[in-house]
């Protein structure tokens, strides 16, 4: 269970810190091009929202009770639709693509992605808690 909390706090931290920068690339759109290291930033902490996302995924099935295949393989999709997104955005930007479009897409599937991860959590503890209180 602890596995599930910590990967919760990360998952909230990674999303906060991602969204921040998110919201300061879209007032300053040049700002990626002349400071690479701050959208590697950016990218990193994608990458720890989907890594997350993808631990409490597994960990609820280890649950004691058993866990949901289906919120398992929901986290996978979810987190790799963000990988994708997150990753092939610039290109698709670069070939004419509505930049608009492709931010708001990105922003939802994080957003998306915290508030999955966010509901599977709660379901999680709360199966777990009627676990040990139908054992007691």
């Amino acid at each position: 269970m602890k596995v599930v909390t910590i990967s919760q706090m990360i998952l909230r931290a990674a999303v906060l810190l991602a969204l921040i920068l998110g919201i300061i690339f879209w007032i300053n759109p040049g700002l990626p091009a002349q400071n690479q290291g701050l959208k590697d930033v950016h990218m990193l902490l994608g990458f720890i929202v989907v890594i997350s996302l993808w631990v409490i995924g597994l960990a609820q099935g280890f649950v004691k009770g058993g866990g949901s295949f289906g919120l398992a393989l929901g986290t996978f999709v979810v987190g790799l639709a963000v990988a994708i997104v997150g990753l092939w955005q610039e290109s698709w930007k670069g070939a004419g693509a509505n930049v608009l479009l492709i931010n708001i897409i990105h922003l939802l599937l994080g957003l998306c992605a915290v508030g999955f991860g966010e509901m599977i959590v709660g379901r999680t503890k709360r199966r777990a808690r009627a676990q040990a209180s139908a054992s007691a």
